[in-house]
């Protein structure tokens, strides 16, 4: 036991201390949550696929005894890969139908803005101040299918229902 947790200690010290251990906390160096999620379902067993050319079956677990049930024989191809898509650089992030350039922020709802980074999209709620406003920007139709925008002004819809902008009508009706 003594020896194990030496052992133990050691590697942990070493995935601390290394700033280019892939899980690390550095958002400048680490991996994306989607990289390591891709990382993660890779096993040695598909590895060893990969790169054997008379491999053709293989158990999931490489390094345990095959058994039927617990660790079957499986085809190579039935093994998760890595999907290298996630590794390529960014030039525009696409949420829906809406291309966003890096580094750029764009509405895609009518209560929803998303901004485009190097690791994707990231989108958040708008705070809306005043619900009239913002149903004489947008349609009815847009307003009512996005949910921030229900929660936020259902009192208006409640309060009010109609309001009538020239040819826009806000409301349930």
């Amino acid at each position: 036991p003594t020896f194990a947790c030496i052992i133990g200690i050691q590697f942990r010290n070493l995935r601390k201390c290394d700033r280019f251990w892939y899980e690390g906390g550095n958002p400048l160096i680490r991996f994306t949550e989607a990289q390591l999620d891709e990382i993660r379902k890779v096993s040695l067993a598909k590895v060893t696929c990969d790169n054997c050319d008379q491999v053709s079956h293989i158990q999931r677990a490489m390094f345990d005894v095959p058994d039927p049930f617990l660790n079957p024989r499986v085809p190579c191809p039935a093994l998760p890969s890595i999907n290298l898509d996630l590794w390529k650089e960014r030039v525009e992030c696409s949420v829906g139908n809406v291309p966003i350039d890096i580094g750029q922020a764009k509405r895609i709802s009518p209560c929803t803005m998303c901004t485009c980074t190097k690791e994707g999209p990231v989108c958040q709620s708008l705070k809306i101040d005043n619900c009239f406003h913002l149903a004489q920007t947008f349609s009815p139709e847009s307003i009512l299918k996005d949910h921030v925008c229900k929660v936020q002004c259902a009192f208006a819809f409640r309060a009010f229902p109609k309001v009538a902008d020239e040819e826009r009508h806000l409301g349930f009706s």
